[in-house]
C-alpha cells in the first residue's frame, strides 16, 4: 500500500529536551519506520486546542505519551486507555485543554473527531526535568511501548482492510 491510510493517526506527545517526556515520541520514530509508509505519525511538543485540528477527520487515533507516576505505580509502567477513560476529567492538564475537553468541544462543535481513540501512556518519575535522553529505567520500556503501539495498529489495519473488502499487501 503507498498511500497512507488517512483512518488511522499516530499522536506522540512529549517534549526531546524533557527527558523521559520524551518517551512517546522515541516510540513513534521506531513505529514510523514498519508503519510510516501506511499511516500518519505525528511528533507534538504542544498540545491544547492544536490537537483538535490534527485529529479531526480520522477514524482512528492512537496517542502515545508519557504521565507522572500514579499513586503506587512504577516508572516505565505501561497503561492502555480508551476513549471512555480519556474523556474522564481527573485532574487539570498541563496543557490546559486536555483530551476530556476536547472531547467534548468536538462533539458540542459537531467536529468529526476519532470514533475510536486509544492512548498508551507511559508512567515517569522526571516530567519536569530538562535533559536530552531518556533515563535508563524508561529506554528499557520503550520495546514495550513500540510492541503494544505495533499490536493495536496491526489490528487496526487488518480492520481497514476487512471494512473496505480490499486487500493491501
Amino acid at each position: 500500500m503507498n498511500e497512507k491510510n488517512k483512518e488511522i493517526l499516530v499522536l506522540a506527545l512529549g517534549n526531546d529536551i524533557m527527558g523521559d517526556d520524551a518517551a512517546g515520541i522515541d516510540a513513534a520514530r521506531i513505529l514510523r519506520k514498519d508503519f510510516g509508509r501506511r499511516i500518519n505519525i505525528f511528533e507534538v511538543s504542544s498540545a491544547g486546542f492544536l490537537l483538535l485540528d490534527i485529529m479531526e477527520g480520522y477514524e482512528k487515533v492512537l496517542i502515545i505519551d508519557s504521565t507522572p507516576v500514579a499513586a503506587g505505580g512504577r516508572a516505565g509502567t505501561i497503561r492502555e486507555l480508551d476513549k471512555v477513560d480519556l474523556s474522564k476529567k481527573f485532574s487539570t492538564s498541563p496543557h490546559y485543554v486536555g483530551l476530556p475537553e476536547l472531547i467534548e468541544l468536538a462533539g458540542r462543535l459537531e467536529i468529526k473527531f476519532p470514533r475510536i481513540i486509544k492512548a498508551l501512556v507511559i508512567e515517569i518519575h522526571d516530567s519536569g526535568i530538562i535533559r536530552e535522553g531518556l533515563s535508563p529505567e524508561i529506554e528499557v520500556r520503550i520495546p514495550s511501548l513500540v510492541e503494544k503501539a505495533s499490536i493495536i495498529l496491526n489490528k487496526w489495519l487488518v480492520e481497514e482492510v476487512s471494512h473496505n473488502g480490499v486487500l493491501c499487501v
